[in-house]
């Protein structure tokens, strides 16, 4: 009986957040068009931070490289567990650069891929990866450190 109440509380948050959401502006689209798209990445979002598509935390040391002079989309994948607390949760990623800043749609349970079409510019160039949205696991989804190699 536990799991039956757990998933329909899962549903009515997911379903509660759903009917809000429907009112909020659609996040920045990219200036980039899809055909032109070089290199596509994916990145894993979860309470416990940012991974790789094997599950690596990415972290200071770790950090995501793209490569030079291309262009670049980042696709954010929605990566809860079912028995995560966080699986009714919502992420909503930020990429901040020198030519400013582009959103993803909200990442959930019903939504589990948005993604961000960045210029990666120069070697030595940075970005940074952040959630905009209050969230479990906001500490660890702070700080995704974007490098141009």
């Amino acid at each position: 009986m536990k799991g039956k109440a757990f998933k329909i509380f899962v549903f009515a948050t997911a379903l509660t957040f759903f009917g809000g959401s429907l009112h909020l502006p659609v996040a920045l689209a990219s200036s980039v068009l899809s055909s032109n798209v070089d290199v596509e990445i994916m990145v894993r979002v979860s309470q416990k931070g940012f991974s790789d598509e094997r599950g690596k935390l990415f972290n200071p040391k770790n950090f995501l490289k793209i490569p030079k002079g291309q262009v670049v989309r980042i696709t954010f994948v929605f990566d809860e567990s079912m028995s995560s607390l966080s699986y009714g949760d919502t992420h909503q990623i930020a990429i901040t650069g020198a030519g400013g800043t582009k959103e993803s749609e909200k990442i959930w349970v019903f939504s589990k891929k948005s993604s961000i079409t960045l210029q990666s510019g120069k070697d030595g160039d940075a970005f940074r990866a952040y959630c905009i949205v209050d969230c479990i696991g906001m500490e660890h989804l702070n700080n995704l450190l974007i490098k141009v190699v």
